[in-house]
């Protein structure tokens, strides 16, 4: 499988998976912190599609500048502060998935030393990639616990 397919592919399941462990939880109740200590739901929403931005212009896609991604929902942030509701975030995480696809097919070489800001190291572009996919990963895997919090059911 080519690669840009394969992270093209993989990027476009977490929608999926974000459908099943949103579903049920309202913009009232991401809107607050779970547990103490916890991010909300509504903020990791933003964090991940402060991410994602970063991952379509690390691939070399050209996006619209919005300072208020970085702002609100980079590392380290308030983990509270959300300028949109979650149902939102969640409709704006899915408007990506056309810009990871032209991205990833735009990729000419996969072996490119690309510096990492998480790490702050030089690494193969597809290594940053897989990163990134595992970050989202995880952060999608925490709204399904955030969903029992809450008390729903379980949704994977």
């Amino acid at each position: 499988m080519e690669r840009g397919h394969l992270w093209r592919s993989c990027f476009k399941l977490n929608l999926r998976m974000l459908e099943m462990n949103s579903a049920g939880i309202t913009d009232d109740m991401a809107g607050r912190r779970p547990a103490e200590g916890v991010s909300s739901p509504t903020w990791i929403m933003g964090h991940l599609v402060y991410s994602r931005r970063s991952l379509i212009t690390r691939l070399g896609g050209i996006l619209a500048d919005e300072p208020i991604w970085k702002e609100n929902y980079s590392r380290g942030g308030s983990c509270e502060v959300s300028h949109l509701g979650f149902a939102a975030l969640c409709q704006t995480f899915n408007a990506t998935d056309e810009g990871i696809k032209t991205a990833c097919q735009g990729v000419l070489d996969w072996d490119q030393p690309t510096p990492n800001p998480f790490s702050g190291t030089e690494q193969p572009m597809e290594q940053l990639i897989a990163f990134l996919y595992m970050h989202e990963c995880y952060h999608l895997g925490q709204i399904g616990l955030m969903r029992k919090l809450y008390g729903l059911k379980g949704a994977i």
